[in-house]
């Protein structure tokens, strides 16, 4: 069976190297074999072309040679919709994949739940990674950088780090004060989501998550509420409260 499995490669080699030899020479550049395979991979990954023809069109044929790769038909479809709805590059369609953006967001709802796609229903766990992934840091490993370093390491890298934050955030600033009559707090850093209408709160740890961060974290919440005396929701998002990853992958 081996032996027949080898055969039949050979053959669909040869068959694709013949065809892409005769459509070169009548139509010119683009059908070479190694395009040809990704043509009859597309065909296999998407029978159903009326079902696909609207996402898959809307995207460049590099976002869908990638997207295509993706084993899970579930990810699939969450690739195709995030990649359109959210117009990543395909650098950055290309690391999502890498980094298992799909799995990571599922990882932090409920088991065995599918991530929204839909844009217009926004709930805040879909927007919220476990673990997040800041290779582009290049920390050494292991990781023993200080919350210092790390907050200025990720605004050194506010790009990619907006990227992997995810849709709808925007930088509002660092080290953001927050007073009392009696004292001063320092917020590590602000965001504000625009699809989720509410600021994020991030406290950077290094260390082990303590009970008294919880609280101290909790505090700055109603503070900054108070404050800024939102209608909105107040998302507070910790980093030390979730898994990271700094190292290349």
């Amino acid at each position: 069976m081996e032996q027949d499995g080898k055969q039949q490669a050979e053959y669909g080699k040869r068959v694709l190297e013949g065809l892409s030899q005769a459509l070169t020479a009548e139509f010119g550049k683009g059908f070479s074999y190694s395009n040809l395979r990704n043509f009859r991979q597309f065909y296999q990954t998407y029978p159903d072309w009326e079902k696909c023809y609207t996402l898959c069109s809307k995207l460049t044929w590099s976002h869908n040679r990638l997207i295509m790769r993706v084993n899970d038909e579930e990810a699939r479809l969450f690739y195709l919709k995030e990649a359109e709805t959210q117009d990543w590059s395909v650098r950055n369609l290309h690391r999502n994949i890498q980094t298992f953006y799909y799995q990571r967001i599922l990882g932090h709802k409920e088991e065995g739940l599918v991530p929204q796609v839909d844009v217009e229903k926004h709930d805040p766990k879909d927007f919220v990674k476990d673990p997040y992934v800041f290779e582009f840091l290049n920390f050494p490993e292991p990781f023993s950088a200080s919350e210092k370093d790390l907050e200025a390491a990720l605004l050194t890298h506010l790009q990619e780090f907006l990227l992997e934050l995810g849709k709808g955030f925007s930088f509002v600033g660092r080290q953001f004060r927050i007073s009392t009559e009696t004292d001063h707090f320092y917020i590590d850093l602000v965001f504000y989501n625009y699809l989720l209408k509410c600021f994020v709160l991030i406290d950077l740890k290094t260390r082990k998550l303590m009970h008294q961060d919880i609280g101290q974290m909790d505090m700055y919440r109603r503070m900054f509420d108070d404050l800024r005396s939102l209608k909105e929701i107040i998302l507070p998002l910790a980093f030390y409260s979730v898994r990271i990853k700094v190292k290349r992958l």
